[in-house]
């Protein structure tokens, strides 16, 4: 009889007889067969993605990023893996925590970030300390493009970084010194944006080595150069453009680009789509990001929080209204009007130690200091009483119907399918003195302790390169 034949329960005993590393490729054979293995979570929850631990957050104009986080335990021994959420595994001159850190990005365990020691791209894992340096792209500045990860552990240790500028370089006249007037250039302004093919400057962890990468689009562009520059692009003392993420889901990379529109790239095929938006963005607050249902879109505008998910059929991406509602509500609870102090996260700062906890993870249910239902009423709060109502999205939770908010540095858990709350504490950093309102960019950190980077501890748990 063929493995592929036996009934689950057969196959499930077979698979389950395989070393983690060929269980971990066993998975990507088939549907049938990942089917088999997740359901009966026959590779240990510990080392592929499957909760969320905190929240990396940077800063306006603040030189380091900052780590949101469960209490550390003085008294209870420290949780598998152990995150070290400061990145004081990375090398610097003189053993202190790092000075000057921005996250660009997160996917899957691993961070991309800029670190002081090289003043370029890093990677690394808080989970097993690892992290390598990247070389410098030859052509292109990381300061003028938007960096990106790709990183799926299930199919490969293995990790690509994108470089996607968010608007084409003026083109230089080949005649521009000459005094005298010359016949005008193509109108730079009426290209089209992205092009075809758009060539993007891709790292490979396998060769160790960036590539320019050729990428044909399927459908219409997005729009003229012209049309993307009404799209702002707002910059901060330390970094380059804000609020524009990515996801990485089912091999395909969805960045957030400046037009306003999505652009999905395959990695396989070498081809990429344009995705507008659901709804007009031009004074939301928006975020994309990855939930239960896959990729989503999240947007907040007057108070009034909704959520698209991203559907795929016959080649044709679709956005489907999944959530809507009314935040003006939260007003009314004491921890986002700063009456309520303490909650069971934390800023990671100067190796705080906490109260006793048994796990990072966060508990959805039990997990909280302060939880109500709330219903709607009648009663709308006045218009006084929600003007300043600055809710922020900081992430989707991508295995709850959870989406994480932060007005004025205090943070809520939204239960999505059921309007819970819980209170998870102050974002605020001590050594944080400006007077902005809110932590500006923000990374769900999902712990993973699959691949291998070049420096750092390693880790017995930690499958080989395929």
């Amino acid at each position: 009889m063929e493995v592929a034949a036996l009934p689950g329960d057969a196959l499930a005993g077979v698979l389950r007889r395989l070393p983690l590393r060929s269980l971990a490729a066993a998975r990507c054979i088939c549907k049938a067969w990942r089917d088999v293995i997740d359901a009966r979570a026959l590779l240990l929850p510990h080392l592929l993605p499957h909760s969320v631990c905190g929240i990396f957050l940077n800063y306006i104009d603040h030189t380091r990023h900052h780590f949101f986080g469960r209490r550390r335990s003085s008294s209870s021994p420290p949780p598998f893996p152990e995150i070290d959420g400061s990145l004081g595994f990375m090398p610097n001159d003189d053993g202190r925590i790092l000075q000057w850190s921005s996250v660009f990005d997160h996917c899957n365990g691993l961070l991309l970030f800029e670190h002081e020691w090289e003043s370029g791209l890093c990677v690394c894992n808080p989970a097993t300390r690892q992290w390598e340096v990247l070389p410098r792209p030859e052509e292109a500045s990381v300061y003028s493009s938007l960096a990106y990860l790709a990183f799926d552990p299930a199919v490969s240790p293995h990790y690509e970084v994108f470089l996607i500028p968010p608007e084409p370089k003026t083109p230089v006249p080949s005649n521009h010194w000459m005094l005298t007037e010359q016949p005008a250039e193509p109108p730079y302004h009426l290209m089209e944006w992205p092009p075809s093919p758009f060539r993007l400057d891709v790292f490979s962890s396998r060769t160790g080595q960036w590539e320019g990468i050729d990428f044909v689009r399927e459908g219409q562009a997005a729009g003229t150069v012209q049309d993307k520059r009404l799209d702002p692009l707002d910059l901060t003392m330390f970094g380059g453009p804000r609020w524009r993420y990515a996801v990485f889901h089912q091999g395909a990379l969805y960045v957030h680009c400046r037009g306003p529109f999505v652009m999905r790239l395959s990695l396989s095929q070498g081809k990429y789509q344009v995705i507008k938006f659901p709804a007009n963005i031009e004074h939301g607050k928006v975020y994309l990001g990855k939930s239960t249902h896959g990729v989503c879109f999240g947007i907040i505008h007057e108070s009034q929080l909704r959520v698209w998910i991203l559907i795929e059929s016959c080649g044709q991406m679709e956005w489907v209204s999944k959530y809507q509602h009314n935040l003006r509500k939260l007003l009314s609870l004491p921890n986002v009007s700063g009456k309520f102090m303490g909650g069971p996260w934390v800023i990671e700062e100067d190796n705080n130690i906490g109260e006793s906890e048994e796990s990072r993870e966060w508990d959805s249910d039990n997990d909280d200091l302060f939880t109500v239902e709330v219903e709607d009423n009648e009663n709308e709060i006045e218009d006084e009483e929600y003007h300043h109502d600055n809710f922020y999205i900081l992430g989707f939770h991508p295995y709850k119907e959870v989406v994480f908010l932060v007005q004025q540095f205090e943070v809520l858990a939204y239960h999505l399918d059921s309007s819970k709350i819980q209170y998870m504490g102050n974002c605020r950093p001590k050594c944080y003195t400006l007077n902005h309102s809110n932590a500006y960019e923000s990374f769900l950190y999902t712990p993973c302790v699959i691949g291998r980077l070049l420096h750092g501890n390693n880790t017995d748990q930690n499958p080989s390169e395929d």
